[in-house]
């Protein structure tokens, strides 16, 4: 009888061994395949992070890279207006017909920004050698309406060394706002006297049409300051008179 006994009990006991170790394997089996999505998931998202840095990063250097080349306008005929330039004399943008025009906006109390814009457009035109430098035009506009005396843009002309290299013109507050509201140039006078403007430049062409836009960066880095002029310089050999 003791014998029947155990004999009983050891299948059970053998079956009870058999029934636990699908148990197990299907634990082990939900362990690895939740290991295994999570690994996946961990993957995609950082794929997917290093896809987003990259797209972003291409599109901010395309953003970049065309901003220095200049941003295509569409030809419309450039706004007219009638200023004063830094020797007293009376200048209307219409009478540069035949020749191209790079046109800035220029802080007559400016000792940042607006000296580099003026080094970009004469260095830019320097480059181009004398031949096609004397078919372009640099002038500025006056982006300080509470600084607007001929002797202002005489003065910044002299210490930046563009006297004779531009005209740098100049009227009242209320003329001043008409031409940035033609050209769509922000400009407003803080509390300290100084201008907040766009650091706007127009490459207008022989007849008198934009042709491109351009913003200086504010970084007097020289390989900035290089590829800004030679950005400009792209966008006036475009554009010289055929």
């Amino acid at each position: 009888m003791k014998h029947t006994e155990e004999r009983v009990q050891i299948p059970f006991k053998r079956k009870e061994i058999t029934r636990r170790q699908p148990d197990a394997l299907h634990k082990m089996a939900i362990a690895a395949f939740i290991a295994t999505s999570a690994l996946v998931i961990i993957a995609a998202t950082a794929w997917g992070v290093r896809l987003f840095v990259a797209s972003h990063h291409q599109a901010s250097t395309q953003q970049a890279n065309q901003g220095i080349g200049g941003f295509p306008m569409g030809g419309s005929p450039a706004p007219d207006f009638s200023l004063s330039d830094q020797f007293g004399h009376t200048t209307h943008l219409s009478s540069f017909r035949g020749r191209e025009v790079v046109l800035a906006f220029i802080d007559a109390r400016c000792t940042t920004l607006c000296p580099l814009t003026a080094q970009i457009m004469y260095n830019a035109r320097a480059q181009l050698g004398s031949s096609a430098a004397n078919s372009i035009a640099l002038v500025a506009v006056n982006a300080n309406p509470s600084a607007t005396s001929i002797a202002a843009v005489q003065a910044w002309s002299i210490n930046h060394g563009m006297l004779h290299q531009w005209l740098f013109l100049t009227g009242t507050p209320k003329q001043l706002q008409a031409v940035y509201h033609q050209y769509q140039v922000y400009d407003q006078v803080d509390a300290s006297g100084s201008a907040v403007h766009d650091p706007a430049t127009f490459i207008i062409d022989s007849q008198g049409r934009e042709r491109l836009y351009f913003e200086t960066l504010d970084s007097n880095a020289q390989v900035d300051l290089a590829s800004q002029e030679t950005g400009l310089k792209a966008g006036m050999r475009q554009w010289l008179p055929r």
